[in-house]
């Protein structure tokens, strides 16, 4: 019996999905999916002339399960927050012009107060909207653990958080599907991965030596008939034995299905 196990970088895959305006209603119904294509393609690389005996043993998905914690009401928060504001001549000139167009007969002395202060109300708003992201999350993947056994949800991904600039940084997740890869590699023959992070091919590299099979996972727009559709690939698929496309349409005919079962 062949073992599969899937190792999914979660925003890769989101952002996949995203890019091609799909949301899916059934995860169960999806691995499903790419578990069976997974057998097909690979019962053909590896050149099988009798229908492999197969098991998908688990889903392994990677996700970001918390932010980085500040307490912005904090006074050694704002003494950090503004410190770093006047450090940064970019972003304190962005400010000082938005508070000085609002406020044209703003005395000069008040001005950088001001901006500041509009600073960091910003950074109060969008930070409570990374916060609730993170929790909106949490919610969401306790309703994908309870759909199926066979996923395992891994919280590994941190945000780090750049107030000033306003974006996260995503830590911990890619680097934790590629050590699992290697750690849980008693428990799987063939994996398949879905990222589109280079840090996996060491370990990649490492179970093929060990005569595991890897699989990448491609997604491309439009259908399996389209000569052009455009694929949101992964950069793993060179070293991988083998290349899963997953097709858009595909997908939408399984997300029209479930919705026609569950109507």
């Amino acid at each position: 019996m062949q073992r599969f196990a899937f190792f999914v970088d979660g925003s890769n895959l989101y952002g996949s999905l995203r890019t091609m305006n799909l949301e899916i209603a059934n995860y169960g119904q999806l691995y499903a999916h790419i578990y069976r294509e997974a057998v097909k393609v690979w019962h053909e690389v590896t050149l099988q002339t009798v229908p492999p005996v197969a098991q998908l043993r688990r889903v392994y998905w990677y996700a970001v399960g918390s932010v980085d914690d500040w307490d912005l009401g904090a006074p050694q928060s704002r003494s950090a927050l503004r410190s770093a504001f006047v450090r940064d001549a970019e972003i304190r000139a962005l400010w000082m012009t938005r508070v000085s167009v609002a406020n044209p007969t703003m005395p000069e002395e008040e001005l950088e107060e001001a901006a500041w202060n509009a600073c960091a109300s910003d950074f109060r708003e969008w930070y409570g909207q990374k916060v609730r992201a993170i929790d909106g999350m949490r919610r969401f993947y306790a309703g994908v653990r309870a759909s199926s056994d066979l996923i395992d949800i891994r919280e590994a991904g941190h945000w780090k958080v750049n107030f000033l600039h306003r974006w996260v940084e995503e830590k911990g997740l890619d680097t934790a599907l590629a050590v699992d890869m290697v750690a849980l590699q008693d428990n799987y023959d063939v994996a398949v991965v879905v990222s589109g992070d280079a840090d996996a091919i060491p370990s990649i590299r490492h179970l093929k030596e060990r005569g595991k099979h890897i699989g990448a996972v491609e997604f491309v727009g439009g259908s399996s008939t389209d000569t052009r559709g455009r694929a949101f690939s992964s950069r793993l698929k060179i070293h991988a034995d083998f290349v899963l496309r997953i097709h858009e349409q595909d997908l939408l005919h399984l997300d029209h299905r479930n919705k026609n079962l569950n109507g």
